[in-house]
């Protein structure tokens, strides 16, 4: 079921565009981590730090969640033979569904970072949703249930219906085609392992074979309980919803050497930045490999990648940061020992292009090389 809350075109977009409310009841298995008390970032670190080295002693449970998603369905403006084909759209940590819309940004820097635009004019719908956790969507305890099981269990409701003709009425789609970037892409691979046949192919955008440990630039963006950096906009949330207060080393973490990006995007994304829960955190690495999954499957990451290639840290923004490397042995190949099944498996790294690659001026070349993908291997 679904409901319409309003009707769009914005200026210069080849998208006309639906909101809708998603309800649902979904099934996990969760890691069991208690409610804490957390007042600043020292206490944040510390309670992140134990729960990873506590990883494998951990305890699992089934959570039973009622959720409602907010999410955009965008289709061409004019008549598509991709008409049988959808994108699902799954941000990453501190984002909405406004990632994918060039941040809510519109004319000629709508046209420049626009994943949904660029998908519209390459004849594509795309269904980009609100995480639970994050924008208009429910926000679940944030530690023992919004975690990166949940988020596999909602992708893989939100595909049956797609398919069903459940959520655009009279619109089944054959092919969904998921779509996530970063934590997006980490639900990709869960998805992928505990419900194989939830999609037909995977696009995995800022995304790398996981290491040992988190890039320190992600843990050192002054991570702090949402409710106590922002009480106007976060006052209402449990203190285990939290965001980066340091603007600098958000840009540090997210984005390419300078040169590569407009800083003026850079502010805009701090200033309108959502939460990451400590349950996603605690749960990010806890990654199988998905045996059973047999469709197609390529990784799109920015060459200075600094969340999942990091290097070390350079002051002036002109040092390596990032660095993901090429060839079968960088980290985003890697990523082919999660997919032994795939049909096929693929890996670009753009140059010139830091983790968040829709942000940056070179976005367009990372939704060519997609699109381009999704022509050969799905449509």
């Amino acid at each position: 079921m679904f409901i319409s809350s309003s009707l769009s075109r914005p200026e210069e977009s080849h998208a006309v565009c639906s909101h809708l409310v998603i309800p649902m009841s979904v099934s996990s298995c969760n890691r069991q981590i208690e409610d804490a008390v957390l007042t600043d970032g020292t206490s944040v670190i510390a309670l992140l730090s134990e729960l990873s080295q506590t990883s494998n002693s951990s305890t699992w449970a089934q959570e039973s969640t009622a959720l409602t998603i907010s999410a955009r369905y965008c289709e061409p403006s004019g008549t598509s033979p991709r008409r049988d084909a959808v994108q699902l759209l799954v941000h990453g940590i501190t984002y909405t569904k406004d990632y994918w819309s060039a941040l809510g940004l519109s004319g000629d820097q709508s046209q420049l970072y626009s994943w949904v635009d660029f998908a519209a004019r390459r004849g594509y719908a795309t269904l980009s949703i609100d995480r639970a956790g994050d924008g208009a969507s429910s926000h679940p305890n944030p530690f023992h249930v919004d975690q990166i099981s949940l988020h596999a269990a909602v992708a893989n409701h939100i595909a049956i219906q797609l398919k069903q003709g459940q959520i655009i009425l009279g619109q089944s789609f054959e092919n969904v085609i998921y779509v996530g970037h970063s934590l997006g892409s980490v639900i990709g691979v869960e998805l992928a392992t505990t419900y194989p046949d939830a999609v037909d192919a995977l696009v995995l955008t800022g995304f790398a074979n996981l290491s040992a440990s988190p890039s320190p630039l992600v843990l050192n963006t002054g991570l702090l309980p949402a409710r106590e950096a922002y009480p106007a906009r976060f006052g209402n949330l449990d203190e285990g919803y939290l965001v980066t207060s340091s603007m600098s080393a958000r840009q540090k973490a997210f984005y390419g050497r300078n040169g590569t990006f407009d800083p003026k995007v850079s502010a805009l994304d701090f200033s309108v930045q959502q939460t990451v829960s400590v349950g996603e955190m605690a749960t990010v690495r806890q990654l199988k490999v998905a045996s059973n999954y047999s469709g197609p499957v390529t990784v799109i990451i920015g060459e200075q990648d600094a969340a999942f290639c990091y290097v070390n840290e350079t002051s002036d923004g002109l040092g390596p940061g990032g660095e993901c490397g090429q060839g079968k042995t960088s980290p985003p190949a890697l990523v082919s020992a999660l997919f032994p099944a795939a049909s096929t498996f693929s890996a670009t790294v753009l140059d010139d292009m830091g983790h968040c690659i829709n942000l940056h001026y070179r976005a367009a070349l990372a939704y060519t090389v997609a699109h381009d993908w999704m022509d050969e291997h799905v449509c």
